[in-house]
């Protein structure tokens, strides 16, 4: 799954992101809301025979396919309901009964089964099943869908075995293209949940299950996104069971798609070693749209960083403002003021809400990665333009965004190093008479790398490899390809 997710960046112009992974204010919310972990994503039955933890799933960073159609003239349409704000509560969903004779004994009133598939998971040779479930009233398109399963308990009976709220897109978290739900299918132990959606850009994700030890892993997925008259230009593909991720990426500028209409190759094509799979539950609490699943964001505490001078009244609650990044354990958000962007985590597990540190300049592209957490932020210089006004030249200058950089530092704020910067050649001219292109950095990390993407406007894209600390660094292509 990508992610999207994470995403301060300026609305795309027909851009999508499916994160995620996800991985932007003005954001790629647009095309997928953000990754969060939620106290009622997913709950096992404790007197179920299985009581270890359900399982997961993974993302990479799909904004690089969103930033690249930044110069086109179509603005893809926001995932979310218009009708609904940032920061309204999700209307919670029941818990499903914990034992029935059949799968319609675990349909709630108000409910009805929108999909289901039988296979025998616990391999008792008696069929299982999963299913989906959805509110039967099509007015309400925000509701969450419950994904589900139940197992025979070797009797004439099923127990739950877990039910989840994140996994499965809501009617509206398609785009204009409508509802994305695509059926599920099943295969052996497995189940493969789909969704397809955007509008001129078109975006599909699939994401495999697997039942292995008493638990739910994800054990593959693979995404798309491409436009719907032409090629896919965003292709990735995950496989734990061998640990590799392949991403494919090619130009969705109009131009360089017409250049290459006749052939299907890609301009840049790499493998990542993915880091340990994840259980359905982490599946669920990484998705970008699980946010907006959220129903209680009780704070019991606020921290400040020691270069953080704000009162608690000044602080952006998460529920107010786009979050970048969430997991089972943490979600990391950015909220501004006139002077700064200020970078915020809120922890899960004892609802602590920590304002970690400030940047002078726009942040975006919040991830956490084994205790570390990163970010993009942009750096300003003063970039002098010759300029034709009333007929004479003149000479003016302005403050400008002439680099980008990946900034990293511990969980709690201390510990800021630079990983990587871009400075734009350009803006070292003594004099310039044409606009600096958009920067912007795209990037993912996964089994101790981190492979980046230098967004540069119209011009060629260069692609980075290497290391968490930004050690070993070297190009491993650009888009298009030169």
């Amino acid at each position: 799954m990508f992610i999207e997710g994470k995403r301060n960046v300026l609305l795309t112009i027909i851009g999508i992101r499916i994160l995620s992974l996800t991985g932007c204010e003005s954001r790629l919310e647009e095309n997928l809301t953000e990754e969060t972990g939620s106290t009622n994503n997913i709950e096992l039955i404790e007197n179920s025979p299985t009581e270890s933890s359900l399982s997961a799933g993974e993302t990479w960073i799909k904004d690089a396919a969103a930033l690249e159609s930044r110069s086109t003239e179509e603005e893809e349409p926001s995932l979310e309901d218009p009708e609904r704000e940032v920061g309204s509560a999700p209307i919670e969903v029941p818990q499903l009964p914990g034992t029935g004779r059949e799968i319609g004994d675990f349909v709630p009133e108000g409910w009805e089964l929108l999909d289901s598939v039988e296979l025998d998971f616990n391999e008792d040779g008696i069929p299982d099943y999963v299913g989906v479930l959805e509110v039967n009233s099509m007015e309400v398109k925000d509701i969450p869908r419950i994904l589900f399963a139940i197992a025979s308990d070797e009797t004439d009976g099923y127990y739950l075995n877990f039910q989840d709220i994140n996994l499965i897109r809501t009617r509206n978290e398609g785009g204009v293209n409508g509802d994305p739900y695509q059926p599920l299918s099943a295969e052996g132990t497995s189940f493969t949940t789909c969704a397809y959606g955007g509008s001129a850009w078109r975006w599909s994700e699939s994401n495999t299950y697997t039942y292995c030890d008493g638990a739910w892993w994800l054990t593959s997925s693979e995404d798309t996104y491409g436009y719907i008259f032409g090629d896919t230009t965003s292709y990735g593909m995950n496989d734990w069971e061998s640990g590799v991720g392949i991403r494919k990426q090619r130009s969705s500028e109009f131009s360089d798609m017409e250049e290459n209409e006749d052939t299907t190759e890609y301009d840049v094509v790499y493998e990542l070693s993915l880091d340990e799979p994840l259980t359905l539950e982490q599946a669920g609490k990484r998705l970008p749209t699980a946010t907006k699943r959220v129903t209680d964001w009780e704070v019991k505490s606020v921290v400040f960083g020691t270069e953080v001078e704000l009162s608690e009244s000044q602080v952006k609650l998460p529920n107010e403002v786009h979050v970048d990044y969430c997991d089972e354990d943490c979600v990391l958000y950015t909220f501004s003021d006139e002077d700064f962007d200020y970078l915020a985590m809120y922890r899960w597990k004892d609802k602590v809400l920590s304002v970690l540190a400030k940047e002078e300049t726009a942040t975006d592209y919040l991830t956490f990665y084994k205790g570390k957490i990163y970010y993009t932020a942009g750096i300003e210089g003063n970039v002098t333009y010759r300029i034709m006004q009333e007929g004479k030249e003149q000479i003016t200058q302005k403050e400008e965004t002439v680099g980008i950089r990946l900034n990293r530092m511990d969980s709690d704020g201390t510990g800021k190093e630079t990983v990587f910067e871009y400075r734009y050649p350009g803006a070292e001219q003594e004099t310039m008479e044409d606009s600096l292109p958009y920067l912007s950095l795209i990037y993912e990390i996964s089994g101790d790398e981190i492979v980046l993407e230098v967004y540069i406007g119209e011009e060629p894209h260069p692609f980075y490899r290497m290391n968490v600390d930004g050690s070993g660094i070297r190009e491993i292509g650009r888009m298009p390809k030169e």
